[in-house]
């Protein structure tokens, strides 16, 4: 019983692995887009996201009543790094067009003192 448990952990495992890397390679038409809210203590908007053209993305904002900018950069799988921006004051907008060969973008946030 305990080997029948294992084994179906296993094809589990298996099958979430196929389903990713079919994606990756055939290029899952999905959009994935999210809104967060990541500062401790001001008000702030995380954006980002793949659009269905395959837009990355990650726009943030940081509403403080400090000197503290916004940050926001989209990389590849391989952390290179394919859009930046920074403000001091309103939205740090970084985006890029997916190219196939970064298998996934991943989006970025932060906030620096000026």
């Amino acid at each position: 019983e305990m080997e029948e448990e294992k084994m179906k952990k296993v094809l589990f495992v298996g099958l979430v692995c196929v389903g990713f890397f079919s994606s990756v390679v055939f290029g899952g038409k999905s959009v994935e887009a999210a809104v967060a809210y990541p500062h401790p203590h001001y008000k702030d908007t995380w954006e980002y996201g793949v659009t269905k053209s395959n837009y990355a993305y990650s726009y943030y904002y940081l509403e403080a009543p400090v000197r503290l900018g916004s940050y926001a950069s989209v990389t590849d799988a391989y952390g290179n790094v394919k859009s930046r921006a920074r403000s001091n004051y309103g939205w740090a907008r970084a985006g890029a067009q997916k190219q196939w060969y970064w298998l996934v973008a991943n989006s970025y946030y932060d906030w620096y003192n000026f």
